[in-house]
């Protein structure tokens, strides 16, 4: 289906539904807040490079008397939530290319089509049977997606950003699940993904879907951990008992990353970040920089590869000699962030 971008179509408004339902129930946003997030999300992708403005003016179209503040908590939640990440003022933004290319909301949103396949399953608690305009919704998500790749895949980023500055960079503000919908959407089968982080958070419940489905595309994932204790073997030990020979896992001697975290994805992109402490939990936890450029790129592996030269395996036969907790499946676990 194609959709015309300075419109709202009946498919628009069905997709705008079924997200404010994911949003508010996946993400645990509030309802009023979930409907400005899923209207924003959407349009702000068909509309990109886009303003406010733009946005507002369409959503309020559609949804008369929707206020502009309401627009701005959601746009805020999405990015609490990891479902857009924000780059960060430089002065290059101020060139007339920099606001043709990407516009002045300067946000990366994550792929619609993983968005939806990663939560759909939460509209099984909303509808009994799905209403007429919600059977096309599959078929929506993969035509948005298409869309989404035309202007914020890596390939894209990396045409756009060369007509606008001459290192393919840029400083970004996130949180956590943006950058594994990130990966998810981009690997393949032989891809391997590159990742250093202090613990293991990122196994629990919360997050190790976006882990299962990296590997279940059949891409490798070699994970670098800042320390080892039984916590860290208590969480990888189902995912190294099913995907063994794709993910590799070793930590340093000593505990020198810190609040260091990297991800890398082939060549197609590399992360370089902080992990920060924000004001409140509801905030943004990770500051970096999104590299597209190839040099840049080697160089961040290169780094990775040299510390994971020196650093020790956690093997599965480790872990099944400890017996850790994980084996009882009446075990439960709290969701953590990484």
């Amino acid at each position: 289906m194609l959709m015309v971008e300075n419109s709202t179509t009946v498919q628009d408004l069905s997709a705008i539904d079924a997200l404010t339902h994911i949003f508010n129930l996946g993400l645990s946003q509030k309802p009023q807040t979930a409907l400005g997030a899923a209207g924003y999300y959407i349009n702000y992708i068909k509309l990109f490079p886009a303003n406010f403005e733009m946005i507002l003016k369409l959503v309020k179209k559609d949804i008369p008397g929707f206020s502009g503040s309401r627009l701005r908590l959601g746009r805020r939640q999405l990015l609490i939530d990891g479902v857009v990440a924000q780059m960060l003022p430089l002065i290059e933004y101020e060139r007339p290319i920099f606001k043709k290319e990407f516009g002045r909301e300067l946000l990366l949103p994550a792929d619609p089509k993983t968005i939806w396949e990663t939560h759909k399953n939460m509209l099984d608690r909303v509808y009994i049977s799905k209403p007429e305009p919600g059977t096309g919704l599959e078929g929506y998500f993969n035509s948005l997606s298409k869309t989404y790749n035309e202007k914020f895949s890596p390939a894209s980023m990396y045409e756009k950003l060369g007509k606008c500055m001459e290192e393919r960079c840029i400083p970004i503000n996130y949180s956590a699940p943006w950058i594994l919908y990130s990966l998810l959407s981009n690997v393949n089968d032989g891809s391997t993904v590159y990742m250093m982080m202090s613990g293991t958070r990122a196994f629990d419940a919360v997050h190790r879907g976006y882990y299962e489905g990296i590997l279940r595309k059949g891409a490798g994932i070699d994970m670098l951990l800042g320390r080892r204790d039984q916590r860290q073997l208590n969480y990888i030990g189902d995912l190294k008992e099913t995907y063994d020979k794709n993910l590799r896992v070793r930590y340093t001697p000593v505990e020198s990353g810190g609040t260091k975290r990297m991800a890398i994805l082939d060549d197609l992109f590399a992360l370089d970040a902080r992990k920060i402490l924000p004001q409140t939990k509801r905030e943004p936890s990770y500051i970096g920089t999104l590299y597209q450029d190839k040099d840049c790129i080697a160089d961040i592996k290169n780094t990775f590869k040299d510390i994971w030269a020196i650093s020790h395996e956690i093997s599965l036969e480790e872990i099944r000699d400890i017996k850790p907790p994980w084996w009882n499946p009446l075990k439960t676990r709290h969701p953590l962030r990484w």
